[in-house]
């Protein structure tokens, strides 16, 4: 990992930390007792804060939206060790393939592989977000432009980083699994002098995997700074620094509606197989109170992106030829590098009975991507393939695609958080975006795609608090997603003739705290429909005109649970029906359902705690049937994992023994397409250990 000019001032830094804790820790201290062993339950029902969904600091109770969290105690409860993991006991969220180098999310039953933010800030990159510097997720379902802009229809997700203390455990943490994982972190920091702190996250994760020749590497880098420069104005200095050496995956192939019958661990791409991605991401946020009413924050965000990487991929399945069944494959490589920069000036105003919020984004986002890849030929046997390739001359292969993307946005945001009477409130949002979108086709002498979109976004609420402890909610909002949205456009139409995806949501919701508020409980029906989506034209002979009357629509229920029982017992279960459907189209049959949705899925994890050192959790996941694709060519079938953590917990120190998918259930976790179908993790067991000092 290069070394950069930033970590180095922040390893000077921290040595001034280490120092004054040493002096510290050198001065004499009165004897005292051990200290007493503490669980931080940071569960608060309705009454916890969600920044996310409005910007402002407002509770669950009183957010006329479906929101799910996953804080720090639920990360450490189940040895959490991805974004995957983390959010797999969240309602309405279905993990992607992402081609074995991403995250990649389906939500709502909408493909939602850019839809993250980093602190509210957009961050679509694509690439592993290493769970260390997490502190919290918050995931906003439906649309969510009012605040934050293109997207797609299912919601967001709304990573929390850990900020500097003054006073915080410094904090080692030891991962050994199977398949060699192992992982080790660091998490330091305190007070630097009485107004600035500052932290620093490293993280090291190395591993092979349950899939033949399958290996990883990821080392992050993650200093912070806080500057409280008076009593009224503040400054925060972030960066994520992070070098990725990951195989990518493309699965295993299907035959005759299914996944083909192979084990889990069969591989078809090659040895030569490779991604490399080096992400940097720094932030600077600068906030001002001129009083009790009146605020201003400006977060400033600039993210880089270089990925590198050669994938041979299952192209087609040859069956019914005089020799064994073969798969065809193409190898492909795609070079890509990506430029991200924000700038957010957000005004706070609370003047009576309303609180305003009036924001003013400008952003410039780059993209370079270059494909090249052979035919598709080289064929392995079905059941058995090997890697017997021979590195071709990736840079010399027939191009694709070469070509770079400019999409700049220019965007006003305003919020009214009314306060209608004693139990009424209302919130009331719209954005105004000029999105600007510039793609240059290398490949065709550099002609250039342009569009230019002006879209308005806006969002309705109204809540009703029956009680302090019980409200009820109601919904509506619109988003837009341009046609280059992803940063690159590879459609038939011209890009100047595509209208953006437009989709409405409308929702409500219940939600409410139980047992003197150590339960709380959401639930919600909701209706999404998109529309503008492109299908082919039934009269064009050539089959390249397209038509934008393309409609999915999902609609259903959910309902979540979260909490303590007891004061021994703690309860988090949720259930998903979702009837994700296409509804117009004109080469898809209607009534289809969307790709990666299964119609029921559900979650249950049980902890309970058994003496003042030991505790055990348990749980379960469950999906109905779902299809790799929106034909509906391909099952996956419906299957249900139990897990299992044991956990030791002393003052200073904790250990967790996991026990991931105990029955050893085989199952189909995800796909990419038809013929890149992911098998799940078969039985595989981790042991961690964190100190703290």
């Amino acid at each position: 990992m290069q070394a950069k000019p930033l970590s180095l001032i922040i390893t000077s830094l921290f040595c001034q930390v280490y120092s004054s804790q040493a002096m510290a820790q050198n001065q004499p201290q009165p004897q005292s007792e051990l200290p007493a062993i503490e669980v931080k339950a940071q569960s608060q029902g309705g009454n916890t804060l969600v920044s996310g969904a409005s910007k402002t600091h407002s509770i669950l109770l009183e957010t006329p939206q479906s929101i799910s969290i996953v804080n720090n105690e639920d990360l450490r409860a189940r040895a959490v060790n991805s974004s995957k993991d983390a959010l797999a006991y969240t309602p309405g969220i279905i993990a992607g393939q992402g081609e074995g180098r991403r995250d990649e999310f389906y939500i709502r039953g909408f493909y939602s592989p850019r839809e993250t933010l980093l602190d509210g800030m957009r961050d679509d990159s694509l690439y592993y977000r290493d769970i260390a510097t997490t502190d919290k997720l918050e995931v906003i379902k439906g649309a969510t432009a009012a605040l934050f802009g293109r997207g797609a229809a299912g919601g967001l997700i709304n990573r929390i980083t850990k900020k500097p203390q003054a006073r915080q455990d410094n904090e080692v943490s030891l991962m050994l699994g199977s398949d060699r994982q192992r992982r080790l972190s660091i998490d330091t920091g305190g007070a630097m002098t009485s107004d600035v702190n500052a932290r620093l996250i490293a993280a090291y994760d190395a591993g092979d995997s349950y899939r033949d020749v399958i290996t990883h590497k990821r080392l992050l880098l993650a200093p912070s700074l806080s500057w409280s420069i008076s009593p009224q104005t503040s400054l925060l200095l972030q960066a994520e620094m992070q070098r990725e050496d990951h195989t990518p995956d493309r699965g295993i192939p299907s035959l005759n509606g299914r996944a083909v019958a192979v084990d889990a661990s069969t591989f078809y791409g090659e040895k030569f197989d490779y991604t490399k991605t080096d992400s940097d991401l720094f932030k600077a946020r600068l906030e001002h109170k001129f009083n009790q009413q009146l605020s201003v924050v400006n977060n400033l965000q600039y993210s880089q992106t270089d990925l590198d990487g050669v994938n041979t991929r299952n192209r087609r399945v040859n069956t019914g030829l005089s020799t064994a069944d073969t798969v065809s494959r193409q190898i492909t490589y795609f070079p890509i590098k990506q430029n991200n920069l924000l700038n957010q000036t957000e005004l706070t105003y609370v003047a009576g009975q309303h609180l305003l919020l009036v924001g003013l984004e400008i952003s410039q986002q780059k993209r370079d991507s270059i494909v090249r890849q052979t035919g598709t030929a080289y064929p392995v046997d079905l059941y058995r393939p090997q890697h017997l390739l021979s590195a071709p001359d990736f840079k010399n292969l027939p191009a694709a695609i070469d070509s770079r993307f400019n999409a700049d946005t220019t965007a006003l945001y305003l919020q009214d958080q009314i306060t209608l009477a004693t139990d009424w409130e209302m919130l009331l949002g719209g954005r105004f975006d000029q999105f600007k979108q510039k793609q240059i086709n290398h490949l065709a002498n550099n002609a250039v795609s342009e569009r230019t979109d002006n879209l308005f976004s806006p969002r309705l609420g109204l809540v009703y608090k029956i009680t302090p402890q019980q409200s009820v909610y109601f919904t509506l909002s619109r988003s837009h997603q341009p046609a280059g949205g992803d940063l690159l456009y590879t459609g038939s139409t011209p890009l100047s003739q595509v209208k953006p995806l437009q989709t409405d949501l409308k929702e409500i919701g219940w939600k409410q705290d139980w047992l003197d508020k150590r339960l709380y409980t959401s639930a919600a029906l909701f209706r999404i429909e998109q529309s503008n989506q492109l299908t082919a034209d039934p009269t064009d002979a050539t089959g390249l005109r397209q038509l934008q009357i393309g409609r999915q629509r999902n609609q259903g229920f959910e309902i979540e649970l979260q909490g303590q029982l007891t004061g021994d017992t703690q309860l988090h279960a949720s259930y998903t029906y979702n009837d994700a459907k296409i509804i117009a189209s004109n080469d898809i049959r209607i009534g289809n359902r969307a790709e990666m949705t299964p119609a029921h899925n559900a979650s249950l994890w049980l902890k309970q705690t058994f003496t003042r050192n030991w505790s055990a959790g348990a749980g379960i996941i469950a999906h109905s049937e779902q299809y790799a694709l929106t034909d509906n060519t391909v099952r996956l079938p419906g299957y249900a994992r139990l897990d299992l953590a044991l956990t030791y917990l002393q003052a200073r120190y904790d250990i967790t023994l996991k026990l991931n998918n105990l029955g050893n259930t085989r199952y189909m976790e995800s796909a990419n397409n038809n013929v890149q179908i992911q098998p799940g993790a078969p039985f595989n067991v981790n042991l961690v250990l964190n100190t703290r000092f």
